[in-house]
């Protein structure tokens, strides 16, 4: 996962944190954790296609970590029907996925990521000069 709960009480603020998953400061709810485990889940299905998984580069991990956060706080807010705060979310959330899907379509790359490497893709371009000899030009020899 690229984020704990820790990190996403955090994000939400302690009191906001508790009252949406139900606990206390010492508590870490199963709940948070599965939101968690759910959009690491969506993050790597996303990156499977492109990236060696598990991506472990610091600054790709920077950024896979503010996605994280950012779905876990839509997921978190959904838990809490009629929130106000989900609006502002919103946005943020849809920007996240659009990255997502621009990483698919090689639109989008992790600054230090180790792409995949697909042997069955590669090709190989030659360039050389023209023949010297051969079929037409060795007629009179």
């Amino acid at each position: 996962m690229y984020a704990d709960v820790v990190e996403l009480r955090q994000r939400l603020g302690r009191k906001i944190f508790n009252e949406i998953y139900l606990c206390t400061d010492a508590d870490v709810p199963a709940t948070a954790e599965s939101d968690l485990a759910a959009v690491a889940a969506e993050v790597d299905g996303s990156l499977a296609s492109r990236y060696t998984l598990p991506v472990t580069t610091p600054r790709s991990l920077a950024l896979l970590k503010d996605w994280t956060l950012t779905l876990a706080e839509e997921r978190a807010y959904a838990r809490a029907a009629g929130s106000n705060y989900a609006e502002k979310v919103k946005g943020r959330v849809e920007q996240v996925r659009k990255y997502l899907e621009k990483i698919q379509q090689d639109l989008f790359k992790l600054p230090d990521a180790a792409e995949k490497v697909d042997s069955s893709n590669r090709i190989a371009i030659r360039h050389g000069e023209s023949a010297v000899f051969g079929r037409d030009n060795m007629k009179d020899f």
